[in-house]
């Protein structure tokens, strides 16, 4: 089974499937969905469950953003064997000003607590984390923090609220994940899917 992500992405990854002989419903309301090939059926989850199912070996494949892969808390139990080129954005650190307060404990507001712990640990700097699940713009602007670490796209979001980009983290895309057992098991399914995929990124 492959575990796929709903919102904005599943038209993306549904055409670059389809261009390799796996046509799906995705607007099924069946949780588990037949393809076109009798031996790969899909599941259509919240992007951060797709790690769980994957690394627990209910989902053998799975398609998500290495954002997400950082963040989540599991067993390493998969392998990451693909970089989809899709979702393509960016982790950075941004501020209302042009650069962050020197001597005093800094307050990031995130989501992403492992990316924004792991950059101000290697600047050794101290941080209180203030995690919010969505509008993390409005945090500084309220003064709750005095930056953020988020995703961003074209960066208009953050103009628009007068934040600055001042730190590219990471790039961030969607990479393909495959269960470790399955991998042994289904390699053939698994490399012939690979293979292919390549073929059309």
């Amino acid at each position: 089974m492959i575990a796929l992500p709903k919102g904005r992405l599943l038209p993306e990854i549904k055409d670059i499937f389809s261009k390799i002989g796996i046509e799906f419903d995705e607007n099924s309301r069946k949780l588990i969905i037949e393809t076109s090939l009798e031996n790969i059926k899909v599941a259509i989850l919240r992007t951060w469950d797709i790690p769980k199912f994957v690394n627990y070996g209910v989902a053998d494949i799975g398609i998500v953003g290495n954002d997400i892969l950082l963040e989540t808390d599991l067993e390493n139990n998969h392998y990451e064997i693909l970089d989809l080129n899709l979702g393509i954005c960016r982790m950075s650190l941004a501020s209302l000003n042009d650069s962050l307060p020197k001597n005093k404990k800094i307050k990031v507001a995130t989501k992403y607590p492992v990316h924004a712990k792991n950059y101000f640990s290697n600047l050794s700097i101290d941080i209180d984390i203030v995690i919010l699940k969505g509008a993390i713009e409005i945090a500084p602007i309220l003064g709750l923090s005095d930056c953020i670490v988020d995703l961003v796209q074209t960066g208009k979001t953050l103009e628009e609220n007068g934040l600055k980009e001042l730190e590219l983290i990471s790039n961030i895309s969607s990479r393909m994940i495959v269960n470790k057992s399955s991998f042994k098991s289904n390699n053939k399914t698994i490399k012939d899917l690979l293979n292919n995929l390549k073929k059309e990124i």
